[in-house]
């Protein structure tokens, strides 16, 4: 698939500039069309038949095969969920923390890891250590910082494969490396990888990793997964039932099962398996060169503009398809909304770096890309003027 017919499957590139998949990626109609089309079947057959349920088994069990090998992981290894931050909250819920034990994240972080970490500050007196990562560190910057901040106390590393404010890309394999030479295990939010760049769980070494499939796998909300390995998952408790119980339960479930937590719509399951095809389809290989091709070209349309604060990593290391720009006297929320209402532009509001991110995927053009850099210098040219 190419980016032309990519397009065509997308509605909202027919009106707008399209640059917050960061946020949540647009629709492909194949992906309506197979939630429709599940909708459908369940309607004709009824979901609780015989008949209807062995057809969502088998959507279960394809959507997990599919994403699994997405990720390079055995699809024992893997659970279906609804979103990244349920796979992260089985994890850090999962685990026994004891007061005084420490959660190790850093600065960056999406709410998504520094919620859980606050409530277990709260009601367990776990301490919650964040390692100070600048918005442009380095690679090597990352890895010290998080290093440095290991101690015989910290009990779980938790972190963002992709920073989401400023798209820093942290070398999580190395931090692996790092806390397993500790015995400590890692958890990775990938909510701003999967499907923008290559993600391989044999290669990065981490222990879990969350996913999400409304973002750059640009599938329906309310999907995702979790990897788990063999190593680690045992360490776990389940959310809503106990190691105990499930080991005296007669089923037929996959032993991950009991780390569900509820169960999930077979329409939006196939939505996420339509969505995983394309990027298979299509290739990540492919999908990370374009995203970061027209990265690079926004970063070097706008690093000359007088005005213009670049507040994104440029090294090919620790940049991606996220760029964050601040832009002279204008507040982020004005300027997302001038963008938009103006320009057809949509991007979104980021803090720390206090700016406006923009998402480049295999969809978006280059003509899309100068089309960005020309409002800003026209949104520069006249100057803000607060309503």
């Amino acid at each position: 698939m190419n980016v032309d017919q990519l397009r065509d499957l997308l509605p909202v590139t027919r009106d707008f500039v399209y640059m917050n998949t960061g946020w949540a990626g647009p629709t492909p109609s194949s992906v309506l069309r197979r939630i429709a089309e599940t909708l459908e079947i369940e309607a004709r057959d009824g979901p609780a038949s015989a008949r209807g349920m062995e057809f969502t088994h088998g959507l279960q069990d394809e959507a997990r095969a599919a994403i699994s090998a997405f990720l390079g992981a055995d699809d024992e290894d893997v659970i279906l969920t609804h979103s990244t931050r349920e796979g992260v909250n089985v994890v850090v819920y999962g685990m026994d923390w004891k007061p005084g034990d420490e959660l190790l994240i850093c600065d960056l972080e999406h709410p998504a890891l520094t919620v859980p970490g606050d409530v277990l500050a709260q009601r367990m007196g776990v301490k919650v250590v964040s390692a100070n990562i600048p918005p442009l560190a380095t690679q090597a910057e990352a890895l010290s910082a998080v290093a440095s901040a290991l101690t015989e106390k910290t009990k779980l590393v938790a972190l963002s494969h992709i920073q989401f404010t400023c798209g820093l890309r942290m070398p999580i394999k190395e931090i692996a490396i790092a806390a397993h030479k500790m015995d400590i295990p890692v958890l990775v939010d990938g909510a701003q990888s999967v499907g923008h760049v290559g993600v391989n769980m044999k290669n990065l070494d981490c222990d879990f990793y969350a996913l999400s499939g409304q973002k750059w796998l640009m599938g329906p909300n309310g999907t995702g997964a979790l990897y788990m390995s063999k190593e680690r998952r045992d360490m776990l408790e389940p959310i809503f039932n106990t190691n105990e119980l499930e080991a005296n339960r007669h089923t037929e479930r996959s032993p991950l099962a009991r780390f569900s937590l509820v169960s999930q719509s077979p329409s939006l399951l196939a939505g996420f398996l339509e969505s995983v095809r394309i990027a298979t389809d299509i290739g990540i290989g492919q999908i990370e060169e374009r995203a970061m091709s027209l990265a690079d070209l926004l970063r070097e349309r706008v690093s000359p503009i007088e005005g213009c604060d670049l507040l994104s990593p440029t090294s090919p290391e620790s940049a991606c398809g996220l760029v964050t720009i601040g832009l002279d006297d204008w507040p982020p929320a004005d300027l997302v909304t001038a963008l938009q209402e103006r320009f057809n532009i949509v991007g979104r509001v980021v803090r720390d770096p206090a700016g406006v991110r923009f998402s480049t995927h295999f969809f978006n053009t280059e003509h899309e890309v100068d089309l960005v850099a020309d409002a800003l210098v026209r949104l520069i040219d006249e100057g803000y003027s607060p309503e």
